[in-house]
């Protein structure tokens, strides 16, 4: 009996020296200044331009048609006018639908792009703590999570020059 409450003291006893090695990532400061985050933006501003573009050649021809509808409205009978107006609302509904349809197209790959950006961050930071032996990376956002951390533990510019050269050398 003696024995077992020496071992079970020694036991909690290292247990107790062990430290907890903790460290967090401002994830706000990474994401912005992590080159993968700007370089999919630019991209996604691209493509947004050229969306742009393509929705406004649509949109040209369409509001000649209704000026010239206007112009020629007073002159025309009861029922062309109905048929000219039902046949500009069908398309400019058909307009409409394609340009919610391009923003949903560009929010998605927007929140696909997030997530694909997450996830490498995320791997970076467990590879990153696992090599340097941290039992907990905490991430943070502005005053959120951590209320106070010091800058010893502070692993934001170490992981975010990890991503960094990362992405240069896939870029390359």
């Amino acid at each position: 009996m003696r024995k077992l409450a020496v071992l079970f003291t020694t036991v909690l006893l290292f247990a107790s020296c062990t430290q907890t090695k903790v460290g967090y990532v401002d994830v706000e400061e990474l994401m912005k200044d992590y080159d993968a985050t700007k370089a999919m933006e630019e991209k996604l501003k691209e493509e947004q331009e050229v969306m742009a573009k393509s929705l406004d050649s649509l949109m040209a021809p369409f509001q000649a048609k209704v000026q010239d509808f206007y112009s020629k409205a007073q002159r025309m009978s009861q029922k062309t006018l109905q048929a000219k107006q039902a046949e500009l609302e069908q398309e400019q509904q058909m307009l409409q639908a394609r340009q919610q349809q391009a923003q949903q197209l560009m929010q998605q790959k927007g929140q696909e792009g997030i997530e694909a950006l997450t996830k490498v961050v995320d791997s970076v930071v467990a590879d990153y703590a696992k090599l340097n032996k941290f039992n907990v990376v905490l991430g943070t956002q502005g005053n959120g999570t951590v209320m106070y951390g010091d800058d010893n533990i502070n692993l934001t510019e170490t992981i975010l020059d990890i991503l960094n050269a990362d992405f240069e050398e896939k870029s390359k």
